[in-house]
């Protein structure tokens, strides 16, 4: 038994961006709640699937007074379910588009679904806490922050909202969890959008968390892949791009699903497969956004100097 023990593995898949409603629900309203996902399902399946959802699940609320609003009814959410997901990051500059009483309306539906939601809570006690998901005997926790803005949407002590990377706090937080769990894996939204590179905040970000016990970094928010990094023998992903999230800029349509390993010590490997956003239904990547992929996600040299470790998935 302590030999299986130590051999244990979880398998997870991570995504990127993810909004419900603009031209991904105009595809969930003519074709159903299982066509956003249904060419790229196979590939999605593990025994934890997460993802960032980066919109409102209200028909309720006040718009805020912001350049970009994103809200989806509740019934768009069975697209994720369809999908396998799992875990949601609520922590990111979207979840609180039309308020408190739209936030408050997104957890409840989340929950409703069967969603773990991750970054977000009625309080900041409960948007900083930890959730964590047992599988084939370990014990893998996840942890949702955010370093954008507005600070409105930012949960307080008797306040609802998201949970703000506070650079003074983040690290004992991220302690304390790893005392909790086997393997930490820690969301963060955050970075410039469009920036073929992570910023200073979120290498910063990025570091310090893993400094403090973070097993795996999921990045998410500049909406195009970037570098992934070893650091210390931890995996960094500084952004996983969009996914089920359609931008007018085409570099935003490289995308890939995360497929890795965890076992007690973290990351084992990672697989990447490359898709093709595709107007709103992921497809698998051609070969040109394959290379593109593997240039992204490779400018830090990790892919090529690790192969052992990451790889890109078989075409």
């Amino acid at each position: 038994m302590p030999v299986l023990l130590l051999l244990a593995q979880v398998s997870l898949s991570a995504v990127g961006d993810i909004r419900l409603d603009g031209p991904v629900g105009e595809l969930i309203g003519r074709h159903g709640p299982e066509h956003p996902t249904a060419a790229v399902r196979e590939a999605l399946k593990a025994d934890i699937v997460f993802g960032n959802l980066e919109c409102s699940v209200t028909t309720r609320g006040t718009k805020q007074a912001k350049t970009w609003n994103f809200r989806a009814p509740s019934e768009n959410l069975a697209s994720l379910k369809e999908g396998g997901f799992d875990v949601l990051n609520l922590a990111n500059n979207h979840s609180m588009d039309y308020g408190t009483e739209g936030f408050l309306d997104t957890l409840a539906a989340v929950k409703k679904r069967g969603f773990i939601a991750v970054g977000g809570g009625k309080n900041i006690e409960q948007a900083e806490k930890l959730r964590i998901i047992e599988r084939n005997g370990l014990r893998v926790g996840f942890l949702g922050l955010t370093s954008t803005f507005p600070p409105e949407a930012w949960a307080r002590r008797k306040k609802p909202g998201v949970a703000y990377s506070n650079f003074k706090r983040f690290p004992e937080l991220i302690r304390r969890a790893k005392k909790d769990c086997d393997i930490l894996v820690v969301s963060f939204h955050g970075g410039t959008e469009l920036a073929l590179e992570p910023n200073q905040i979120q290498k910063a970000f990025a570091h310090m968390a893993v400094d403090a016990g973070a097993d795996l970094i999921l990045g998410h928010h500049p909406h195009v892949l970037q570098a992934v990094e070893l650091y210390k023998g931890k995996t960094i992903l500084y952004s996983l791009g969009n996914f089920l999230f359609v931008s007018p800029a085409p570099e935003t349509r490289t995308t890939v699903i995360a497929k890795a390993a965890l076992g007690r010590g973290g990351v084992e490997s990672i697989e990447f497969v490359p898709l093709d956003t595709h107007w709103g239904q992921p497809i698998l990547a051609p070969e040109e956004g394959r290379k593109a992929a593997y240039e992204a996600l490779n400018r830090l040299g990790a892919l090529s100097q690790h192969p052992e470790i990451f790889r890109l998935a078989s075409p």
